[in-house]
């Protein structure tokens, strides 16, 4: 398989998207960025690596936002010979434009060409702007991206679906005194013009592109990890998780197969930072409130470690597919907890998560469409809106609910690692899941368990 070129289900339809990703591959983007706390702007130039898949494109169609502003966009065949085109922003929908390119002659399939996007981003909703009152040491400005769901499309031109896979690098300029990170697994310091470089060399999708600027240092806590932080937060950091990730990772590495990004750092955000954690890969951003001083937080790692596999690794195709993401990883975070500390830790800790989800069900209704495992988003419906714990604790019953068919937890291992192994690098529907898992147990396809009323597409 040529990692480099995006993949998909075929069944995946996103409606969220109003990109060409049907019409065009993404091969590898080139973002070279310039970071002004004081405009708060993030400018720079995008270059895009396409081939063509469908005959006849003469038009091609990017997602952005109105906080991201195109200046000027040219395109190339031989990457030598650059020719300025014709571009306009068109409305889409309340969370993103289209930014549609043109061509003065089409590109037939096979066709690789490039494109060069000069661009400006403000405070759009995926970069975040923080001023120093708003950090922890409460000295230097902090600006942060998160693109989970359809965020990063205020941060770069891109295809903003989960179906879409490809590799990137980028140079962030900063200015003197900052420090760079993002999700990708090699890295360098620039010191001559303060620029940091940085390759990810396995596909992602759009959503797990991040980067955070700031007054950051890291300490090294284990053979493949850092912590990175503020410089008042650092010791703390450092004792907390001093040689704790690595089993952590030792562990899952053994039941779901080798761990492929290489490095995973972790940078503890800004107190304002209003999540709990996010999977970027290479450097999960997580909240600062897991620094406890007693390790009684540490093991909230391990649901970022698993998404890894489940989540970055193998990754939902649509966000009504979201339980793909956490249905997955939280049965794998379990797993893993049950390896590190028991079965008695384990069911208490899903038996509380289940009557926390059966009042959410009862609060909501049982019949709620957003209580269903595959949510049905409908056009112009942000996928943010759909979010609940529907897709964590149900989606969990329903991976358990498989295991539990299977009867036999050393084979149900054995599947999940062959999942990853079969998908991995690539965005899956929940019937390329289905269809494997009766692929991998014939036996149970010839007992016709997929006409339970639990394995029907519903997926109630």
């Amino acid at each position: 398989m040529d990692k480099t070129l995006s993949l998909y289900s075929d069944r995946a339809e996103d409606v969220a998207t109003s990109s060409s990703f049907r019409q065009f591959k993404i091969q590898h983007f080139h973002l070279d960025l310039n970071v002004d706390f004081e405009k708060k702007v993030v400018s720079g130039t995008e270059t895009i690596q396409f081939q063509c898949i469908q005959d006849g494109q003469s038009e091609l169609q990017l997602d952005i936002h109105p906080t991201l502003s195109p200046q000027e966009i040219s395109f190339s065949r031989d990457e030598q010979n650059w020719t300025r085109t014709e571009f306009l922003v068109q409305e889409f929908t309340s969370y993103g434009t289209t930014l549609i390119v043109k061509f003065p002659t089409p590109f037939n399939s096979g066709d690789k060409f490039q494109v060069t996007i000069k661009y400006t981003a403000s405070d759009g909703p995926g970069v975040c702007w923080l001023e120093p009152e708003q950090t922890a040491g409460k000295l230097k400005p902090y600006v942060y991206t998160q693109g989970q769901a359809v965020l990063n499309r205020s941060f770069f031109p891109c295809f903003d679906t989960p179906a879409v896979k490809s590799t990137y690098s980028a140079a962030v300029k900063v200015p003197d005194g900052f420090t760079a990170v993002m999700s990708a697994n090699k890295w360098e310091h620039r010191k001559t013009d303060s620029t940091f470089l940085f390759t990810m060399d396995h596909p992602i999708p759009a959503y797990l592109v991040a980067l955070a600027v700031g007054d950051l240092q890291s300490a090294q806590v284990g053979p493949r990890t850092r912590v990175w932080t503020e410089p008042c937060l650092l010791q703390a950091a450092k004792q907390e998780f001093d040689n704790v990730i690595e089993e952590f990772l030792s562990v899952a590495e053994k039941l779901f197969g080798p761990y492929v990004w290489g490095r995973y750092d972790v940078l503890f955000m800004p107190p304002s930072f209003p999540f709990g954690g996010m999977e970027n890969p290479c450097l999960t951003f997580v909240t600062p409130c897991l620094l406890a001083g007693d390790r009684s937080l540490a093991d909230v790692i391990v649901h970022e470690i698993c998404h890894s596999w489940f989540g970055n690794l193998v990754t939902n195709a649509t966000w009504g597919e979201f339980w793909l993401n956490e249905g997955f990883t939280m049965y794998a975070q379990r797993r893993v907890c049950r390896e590190l500390y028991g079965e008695a830790y384990t069911c208490l800790e899903a038996a509380t998560a289940k009557a926390l989800l059966r009042q959410h069900m009862d609060n909501t209704g049982e019949g709620h469409p957003l209580n269903k495992l595959r949510v049905k988003i409908e056009p112009g419906v942000d996928p943010d809106d759909t979010y609940n714990d529907t897709p964590y604790e149900k989606g969990f019953c329903f991976v358990s609910y498989l295991a539990h068919l299977r009867g036999d937890q050393a084979r149900f291992d054995m599947f999940l690692k062959a999942y990853v192994d079969k998908f991995k690098y690539q965005s899956v529907v929940a019937e390329d899941a289905l269809e494997f898992y009766l692929e991998y147990f014939p036996d149970l396809k010839e007992k016709n368990v997929h006409k339970f009323e639990g394995l029907q597409k519903d997926y109630n």
